[in-house]
């Protein structure tokens, strides 16, 4: 490809001089249509006008991937920048752009990115909204409820990222009161950070009517068993006939 300026011999100043020097017209400041360029056109002319004072009659015969090289550009950018120069009659071109495709396609990714950074930040600001049931102590509350305080930094930073999910508080604390009520004697506490990462605020745990604190003993279901034989009188068993069981029970498999 072989990039002509127009109007080259309006550019000589002192041709024979060594470097070449060229003329920078004032009146381009009041060219409208080069005004109207796109700005990386703007700022490639001067260069590709430099260029073209080393070449016999201003006739630039590098090829693009040369030309990226001189100017520090990439290939796809050089093409997208120059394609304008061209359309609107600045540079005379001996064939067509092949990079032009590829400079487009550039170009669409950049505002794809564009769209996702700002589809980001709009989700960012959505998720910081705070839900308005929050009380200002809403730190201290929870952690006076938790019944197992430990690993206090990373489960109060959990319960700002549940703040700032829409969590509502009334239903985390309503979930944390269930669980205190539900929580089989013989189970270990969650971790307050466990209980609020995997969200067990929002169980739904059964609560055994009849039971102290709705949990269900041993010592009750042998009790419950022995009123169900008495209610078929039928014989009980003689461990079961002198009342209530109170001791360890044992399980004797008749196999």
């Amino acid at each position: 490809m072989i990039l002509t300026p127009k109007n080259w011999s309006s550019f000589q100043h002192y041709k024979d001089r060594a470097p070449a020097w060229i003329k920078l017209h004032k009146g381009l400041l009041d060219d409208f249509e080069f005004c109207c360029l796109p700005v990386a056109s703007r700022a490639l002319a001067p260069f590709l006008w430099l260029l073209a004072s080393e070449y016999e009659d201003g006739k630039i015969t590098a090829s693009l991937e040369e030309l990226a090289f001189r100017l520090r550009m990439m290939k796809a950018e050089l093409a997208e920048a120059l394609h304008p120069l061209i359309e609107k009659g600045f540079f005379d071109a001996s064939e067509p752009l092949a990079e032009r495709k590829q400079a487009a396609s550039l170009e669409k990714e950049r505002e794809t990115e564009g769209e996702r950074e700002t589809e980001e930040r709009q989700t960012h600001a959505r998720e910081v909204t705070p839900v308005d049931d929050w009380p200002l102590a809403y730190r201290e509350t929870f952690w006076a409820e938790y019944p197992h305080k430990v690993g206090r930094p990373k489960a109060l930073a959990k319960l700002d990222q549940c703040r700032r999910r829409g969590v509502r508080f009334a239903d985390l604390m309503s979930g944390l009161d269930a669980y205190k009520r539900s929580k089989p004697p013989d189970r270990q506490w969650l971790n307050p950070e466990t209980f609020l990462n995997q969200e067990r605020w929002a169980d739904q745990p059964a609560i055994i009517q009849g039971a102290p604190n709705g949990r269900r003993t041993v010592h009750d279901a042998a009790n419950e068993l022995l009123a169900r034989v008495r209610a078929l009188d039928e014989p009980a068993p003689s461990s079961l006939c002198d009342g209530k069981v109170e001791g360890p029970i044992r399980l004797i498999s008749s196999g």
